[in-house]
């Protein structure tokens, strides 16, 4: 029975989890932008509430990104810094493989297209495949224009749903290729540590943990050598 901390930094409202063997406990700013101030705080407490000591995880599991650059920096030194000091595996999570799990509880567990906003015209985009607690990339995750949009890695696009804040844009991307049709699942769908959790805890039973050394914020727009 795994014990993850999990913490996420990766938009204006940060959060934390700890998932015990299933078991879940979480807390969520409702304060924006407060990553640096709330962040160390509010662990202490999720952890003091549940009478956990750092040294009883097994592991600490963090959004890596796409997302707020800031708030990636902020959640990744926190990752890396307590992990040292427990000296325990951490795991770092695409928020979109974050926000297609939770979005798969809605959907029929069909295949997804994350597109999140990037700026102005951009975007990231990624394509899922759900499976029970985890998720499937299909092909890579993307960062650029409506061109970006890999809709080929869907099986059947038809059967699939766009998920996230950028889901016109592809749409409009759609329309203009004259493509088939896809749904889209507008409610609100930003990556959790609560679900975050999850998808840690199945990972992590998968050995996919990795030295705190390694808990690095991943910007795909310089791993992908994407020109400004």
């Amino acid at each position: 029975m795994s014990k993850i901390l999990a913490i996420d930094t990766s938009h204006s409202h940060c959060s934390v989890a700890v998932n015990t063997g299933g078991k879940i406990d979480f807390l969520i700013t409702t304060e924006p932008r407060q990553h640096a101030r709330r962040l160390l705080p509010m662990i202490e407490e999720l952890m003091a509430r549940n009478a956990m000591q750092l040294v009883d995880l097994d592991a600490i599991a963090f959004v890596s990104g796409p997302g707020s650059f800031t708030g990636l920096r902020i959640g990744a030194g926190v990752a890396q810094g307590l992990a040292l000091g427990a000296q325990i595996p951490v795991l770092g999570l695409s928020s979109m493989a974050v926000m297609a799990l939770k979005a798969s509880r809605y959907t029929q567990d069909k295949e997804l297209l994350i597109c999140m906003q990037a700026r102005e015209n951009e975007l990231y985009s990624a394509a899922y495949r759900p499976q029970g607690d985890d998720v499937k990339l299909l092909g890579r995750e993307h960062v650029g224009g409506i061109e970006s949009i890999d809709f080929a890695a869907l099986t059947a696009p038809e059967d699939a749903y766009l998920v996230g804040d950028a889901l016109d844009l592809a749409l409009h991307a759609l329309a203009e290729e004259g493509a088939v049709a896809i749904q889209a699942y507008r409610e609100a769908c930003v990556s959790d540590a609560p679900t975050l959790s999850v998808l840690a805890s199945t990972r992590f039973a998968r050995g996919e943990g990795v030295e705190p050394a390694l808990a690095l914020p991943v910007y795909l727009k310089e791993q992908m050598d994407y020109q400004e």
